[in-house]
């Protein structure tokens, strides 16, 4: 009977606002959402990165900031098509796609530890300014 009263108070706020209850869920789509560079050399360079995709019907603005970083790791390489300004969002048109590209060094400081880089996708209404999803992007990586 909660669930059914809470998917009511949904419906009604929906109605209230003009959109659809997934309107704001399952935005964005990362894939990978987690990218595992290994166990790499002690200095050598590894590029590995994500594509991330508006699957909603209308466009989005993308930002992307950084949660967790570690030495190891050279975020947002200039490969990347997404932009890592959060003064300057990636617009996405419905179906686009950005790629994020990240880099791994691993150095002897931090020998043997699983290291992680975290990124946050978040995707906003360009109109509104209201955030429709945040996700979770993980580089992890172990220098050996």
């Amino acid at each position: 009977m909660r669930l059914l009263g809470v998917v009511l108070v949904a419906l009604a706020l929906s109605a209230a606002t003009g959109t659809s209850a997934t309107a704001a869920a399952n935005v964005l789509k990362v894939k990978p959402g987690t990218v595992n560079f290994g166990a790499r050399p002690f200095r050598s360079e590894t590029l590995k990165g994500t594509t991330i995709t508006n699957t909603s019907d209308e466009p989005i603005l993308l930002t992307l900031s950084l949660a967790r970083s570690w030495d190891d790791f050279a975020g947002g390489r200039v490969e990347s098509t997404c932009s890592l300004s959060l003064f300057e969002p990636t617009l996405l048109a419905p179906g686009e796609s950005c790629t994020l590209v990240e880099a791994f060094i691993p150095h002897e400081d931090f020998a043997g530890i699983k290291q992680d880089q975290i990124w946050l996708a978040t995707a906003t209404d360009p109109a509104t300014g209201d955030v429709l999803e945040t996700k979770e992007i993980v580089f992890f990586g172990r220098g050996r």
